[in-house]
């Protein structure tokens, strides 16, 4: 490594030598915000005369050798997005300077173009451009040179980000009196250039550890370059095309962010279930889950990225509903409008095992189905969210054991959410989610438009409204109070029926065109209803069309029937009472009392010499079966208890995770079921 202070643009025109930026990098993703703070920099340094400022580093590695001009190619590690930046800035004083620019200027177009900031002068192809970027940028940037040395060549308009950040440094400069300031500013930028040697250096360890001035690196980023920096340099370009490139493509995330970030949790949390992966660093559990797998070895990182696009194309029809299937696609589109993100990971581990024919379609729509019910009962009944995280990965864990041992994985997933009556993980009662339909404000409610587009569904109407499309609608409005045209229907208690039921679901429906605002009786009212946009009317507004008044006792009365429907579209799984048993934890633990590992062992279940193996990837390992039924670490240590026991395993493989439940975290054997299911059929 060679490391030296450096005049940025000095690095820049060095001669014979050209930046690239490496296929795996982020695009150009600087915005104004990053634009107006170098710009800020550069004008306080060029107004000082006498001072220089410091702007980060510059990592470069040499990519390959010397080409036949005799240019040495340089990846850029660290120091797109200021270089980028720079340049153009630079593009923008050269447009100034052009034909027709300002006078009395300290630079001429022919300067910049020609002295090495922009251009390799005399040489040609890809080694006559200073900068070459990736992806959208590429054609963009190279076109801007060209259109400087040539104004004939159109300007490529595919990178937008590029193009916006020079107009901002164009209406910078037309607007500025001293441009001789910003010229000088830019000579005064310095930054620390290290040069990485190749083979011995390494590259990803010095990315990770960056945080120069700009926007920080996502995790999305520092995977991509983890996976693709494990290969040699002439490989990466192939690699990133073949391997890693598709998987961008399916998750539309060309700019990366948060779309990669959920998804590569959700792929966590199926990987390292039990365990709940929503606060975990994203990055380092990736590259703990490498290097325990083994995928950095034997040309295995290939496998890994086929892996992860394969859960990709789960993620993107779990969460876009873009499933050939009709019924599939519009299950998973109800379900996603619920915007429960936390229920990915269960859909991803039911999607992979629908793949792997462990059932049938019908038997994929059912349990979308229970899981939409269940998750639309909870929002109504408002129970407790922060125990869906933890659940769902439980769920995970324990559905994949039934998947092992052959057993009804639909059965089990519908008993598993019915055993947890009477916990915050509950599945709302009929009598439970009926009471609050009836009591709740729906007008209030977030899932609102779910509740009455499910309802005209459910009714026989359109099974796609668009919400864009369409406005909740009050029938009584919501100045009925005060309205002597509406006050004599409500009663001798007027408002606190007006209160009861302004807002509750008997009083809404869902139009093209919003009235709320607007005065007028029942009758105008319903005129308007029936009559938006033409004579289309939903069956939900059906009643309302035909009905000579309207008031609390019909609108409780409307309530009560559309609560009754609402309970058979979001129903509850019935399963015989020997089926939940089979999935219920043991009766010793609804007396309080748990099963012990000797109660296990006493009933057969774990024997002597049976190994167990550590459920979680990030820290494999085994115990052993004692022919007394202890369980014995590889260190010679033996425990009565599974938690005692795979807590002392995790210190000896030096985690920092502490308190789990070993229950949850040994299987008997490779692949076997998780002691916690061998306990639960425990009776």
């Amino acid at each position: 490594m060679d490391a030296n202070s450096r005049s940025i643009l000095g690095l820049i025109a060095e001669m014979n030598t050209r930046f690239v930026v490496p296929v795996y990098q982020r695009p150009y993703s600087w915005g104004e915000q990053q634009c107006l703070q170098l710009w800020d920099d550069i004008l306080a340094c060029g107004r000082q005369r006498e001072s220089f400022h410091f702007t980060g580093s510059i990592v470069t590695i040499q990519d390959g050798t010397m080409s036949d001009q005799g240019v040495t190619p340089l990846l850029l590690i660290d120091g797109q997005q200021r270089i980028t930046t720079i340049t153009l800035l630079l593009v923008a004083l050269a447009r100034l300077a052009g034909e027709g620019g300002r006078a009395g200027l300290p630079f001429t177009r022919e300067e910049i173009v020609d002295s090495g900031y922009l251009t390799n002068h005399f040489r040609t192809g890809d080694d006559h451009y200073k900068l070459t970027l990736s992806k959208i940028d590429h054609a963009t940037l190279q076109s801007l040179i060209d259109n400087l040395e040539d104004p004939t060549v159109p300007v490529v308009t595919e990178s937008e980000r590029l193009l916006d950040n020079l107009a901002f440094f164009e209406r910078r400069v037309g607007a500025l009196d001293d441009v001789a300031s910003v010229w000088a500013g830019l000579q005064r930028l310095e930054v620390v250039s290290i040069a990485l040697a190749q083979g011995q250096d390494k590259p990803q360890a010095i990315f990770e550890s960056m945080n120069s001035t700009g926007k920080d690196l996502a995790s999305s980023d520092l995977i991509r370059n983890f996976v693709l920096m494990a290969y040699p340099v002439e490989e990466q370009t192939s690699m990133y095309q073949t391997y890693w490139r598709p998987i961008e493509e399916i998750l539309g995330a060309d700019a990366y962010g948060k779309t990669f970030d959920d998804f590569i949790r959700s792929f966590f949390t199926v990987a390292y279930a039990p365990e709940s992966m929503a606060k975990a660093d994203v990055y380092q559990t990736f590259k703990r889950y490498v290097l325990f797998n083994g995928y950095h070895r034997n040309d295995r990182m290939k496998n890994l990225s086929l892996k992860v696009k394969r859960f990709a194309s789960y993620y993107t029809r779990v969460t876009t509903g873009e499933v050939d299937d009709a019924d599939v696609a519009r299950a998973l589109q109800r379900l996603s409008l619920l915007d429960v993100p936390v229920v990915n990971p269960l859909l991803l581990a039911l999607f992979d095992a629908f793949d792997h024919q462990a059932f049938s379609r019908d038997e994929f729509l059912q349990m979308v189905s229970t899981l939409e019910s269940y998750l639309f009962r909870r929002a109504v009944c408002d129970c407790e969210t922060s125990v869906l995280a933890p659940f769902v990965a439980s769920l995970i864990a324990r559905l994949d054991a039934v998947r092992n041992e052959g057993g009804n994985v639909v059965e089990a997933l519908m008993a598993m959410l019915l055993n947890e009556a009477g916990t915050p993980r509950r599945f709302p009662t009929d009598a439970e989610f009926s009471h609050a339909l009836k009591t709740r404000d729906c007008f209030g409610f977030s899932r609102a438009f779910y509740l009455l587009a499910c309802l005209e569904a459910g009714l026989g109407g359109s099974q796609s409204l668009r919400r864009g499309d369409w406005t909740i609608e009050h029938i009584m409005p919501v100045r009925a109070l005060g309205d002597e045209v509406w006050t004599p229907q409500l009663g001798e208690d007027a408002e606190r029926a007006f209160e009861e039921t302004v807002n509750s679901l008997g009083n809404l429906t869902l139009t093209r065109e919003a009235f709320d605002l607007q005065e007028g009786s029942f009758e105008e009212k319903r005129g308007r209803i029936a009559g938006a946009r033409g004579t289309e009317v939903l069956v939900l507004s059906h009643d309302l069309v035909g009905a000579q008044a309207w008031g609390p006792e019909l609108i409780r009365v409307r309530t009560a029937e559309l609560v009754d429907v609402a309970l058979g579209i979001w129903g509850i799984p019935s399963l015989p009472e020997e089926a939940c048993r089979a999935y219920r934890p043991s009766r010793r633990a609804g007396a309080g009392e748990q099963a012990s590992f000797a109660d296990l062992f006493e009933a057969g279940l774990v024997e002597m010499d049976d190994v167990l193996a550590s459920a979680n990837p990030m820290y494999p390992g085994h115990a052993t079966v004692t022919s007394r039924g202890k369980i014995m670490l590889a260190n010679g240590e033996m425990f009565d208890d599974p938690t005692e026991a795979y807590n002392r395993f995790l210190t000896s493989q030096g985690a920092s995770v502490s308190g789990l439940n070993g229950w949850m975290y040994w299987r008997r054997g490779e692949g076997g079921p998780l002691l916690d299911t061998l306990r639960e059929g425990l009776q």
